[in-house]
Formats: C-alpha cells, structure tokens, sequence
C-alpha cells in the first residue's frame, strides 16, 4: 500500500537547513560529494539544499519530481555537516 503526502512548494522551505549556490566555486571539495545512485555530479545546477535525513530527501524527491523539476541528490561525506545535499533549479 502506497502513502501519499499532500506536499506544497512552501513546505519544503521548512525542511532543509542550508541553502547555497552550487556552482564551479564547489570543484574543489568535490571529492566529497558523491550521487546516490552513482551518476556524475550535475554542476550545471545552481542551488543546494542540505538536507538533515534521507526521510527529508525522499519528500524532495517526491515533491522535484511531481513538478518534473531536474535535481539530482547527493551524499556529503563530510564530518559534522548534514548527510543529503539536493541540487536543484527550484528555489524554495
């Protein structure tokens, strides 16, 4: 049985804890970020939202993909920062 969540765009501004450009500037750290699903990193991308759970990042990806935005998610593997980075055209 699937759930279904009645998401909003506003909701999402509740949900991640940082938001900053992704852009060149991010190259050299990028040896620390890595795809979910293994794909290449999409810089062409200009905004992240790092995202505190995997629970956060599969409502992102719900909502991104209702909308048929492009984003991709992707893994930070550095210490003490939020596990989940979305990039995304979409501003929220």
């Amino acid at each position: 049985m699937a759930i279904t969540l009645d998401i909003i765009r506003e909701d999402l501004s509740f949900l991640y804890t940082a938001k900053m450009d992704w852009d060149k500037t991010w190259l050299e750290q990028a040896k620390r970020f890595e795809d979910v699903k293994g794909q290449p990193i999409k810089w062409e991308l200009p905004t992240a939202y790092w995202l505190p759970d995997w629970t956060t990042a599969m409502i992102f990806r719900a909502y991104l993909t209702s909308i048929n935005a492009s984003f991709q998610i992707l893994l930070d593997n550095a210490d003490g920062l939020d596990p989940y980075v979305v990039l995304t055209t979409e501003e929220f």
